[in-house]
């Protein structure tokens, strides 16, 4: 199995973000009056929703990871759920700092690795594809329950079955590879990363006080994917969180409730990105013994463990 090296300098960078980023965090009022009014309405937030939120969104996260693992199967690679995670996190901490998803490449990178034969970077384009056509599939579903509940539109749907298509497509170009074990696996793990991220909005929406939280949740989910089709943000913030709160406005929920569901949301989703990205990376870089590697492991995973709990009591 190949693993992927991090410098030192790689380290150093991504720290001095992470404190820059803290900064942010820790003095809200210089992102706005909207903002810093949204921020009251989350000082009655139901601690144990969020905390049940941020669960939900740390296992959406290994979700990924294992739909990730089961596409570049496809292809006969080879790895452990943990290095697809932690090849995963990596991105999904690139993705915090950087725009236009940038942390996509680097997973694309990372897990091109793995594929056998000559021509790797085309092989893991079609396990990419083939990944996000089962997610847009699984949208498709939620496009359409909401659509039944008339909390949104059926126009998500045309994008969801142009992503199936091209899927359609790919596989049926690498059929050779293809078996059915590995495929039941990546939808199993494609409905497991989706109903763990339903399940972290819909404990958001009951945190803040929205009614229907199960409802809401089918109003956020195709949200956020349709305000991330153009990040122009790191971690597309500040864009999603407006997209959300702009959806709840027009089905009578009030812009303060919906933009505090929407930065609740992104904030516990950075949250997880940042922890299991961190933690990726001390995974991912070298050590001199497997020793040290636990003790670092053991290490950040208290840290991440302490920043949650201050970031649950800040909300």
């Amino acid at each position: 199995m190949q693993h992927w090296k991090v410098s030192r300098s790689s380290l150093a960078a991504g720290a001095l973000l992470l404190c820059a980023l803290g900064a942010a965090v820790a003095t809200p009022q210089l992102l706005g009056q909207r903002v810093s009014g949204a921020l009251d309405t989350l000082g009655r937030a139901d601690p144990h929703w969020l905390w049940l939120a941020a669960l939900a969104f740390a296992l959406s996260l290994v979700g990924s990871a294992g739909c990730w693992r089961s596409a570049i199967g496809l292809l006969g690679g080879r790895t452990t759920l943990a290095d697809a995670t932690a090849r995963y996190g990596a991105g999904s901490l690139v993705n915090t700092f950087v725009p236009a998803r940038a942390g996509d490449a680097v997973r694309f990178a990372l897990f091109s690795r793995l594929v056998p034969g000559e021509h790797r970077l085309w092989s893991t384009g079609g396990a990419f594809v083939t990944v996000a056509a089962a997610r847009a599939a699984a949208l498709g579903v939620i496009v359409a329950a909401g659509a039944a509940f008339g909390v949104v539109p059926l126009w998500p749907l045309a994008i969801a079955a142009g992503f199936v298509a091209a899927a359609a497509l790919l596989v049926r170009r690498a059929r050779r590879h293809l078996g059915a074990a590995e495929v039941a696996r990546l939808a199993g793990w494609v409905v497991f990363s989706t109903a763990a991220r339903f399940a972290g909005a819909t404990a958001v929406a009951a945190a803040v006080g929205i009614h229907k939280p199960l409802i809401a949740a089918l109003l956020i989910l195709p949200a956020l994917d349709v305000s991330g089709l153009v990040p122009i943000t790191p971690g597309n913030i500040g864009i999603a969180s407006a997209a959300i709160a702009v959806a709840f406005r027009a089905h009578g929920v009030s812009f303060s409730h919906g933009l505090a569901a929407g930065i609740t949301l992104q904030a516990l989703e950075t949250a997880v990105g940042l922890s299991i990205g961190t933690a990726s990376v001390l995974w991912l870089a070298p050590y001199a013994s497997p020793a040290i590697r636990r003790v670092v492991l053991v290490t950040s995973a208290a840290v991440a463990v302490a920043g949650a709990t201050v970031l649950v009591s800040l909300l």
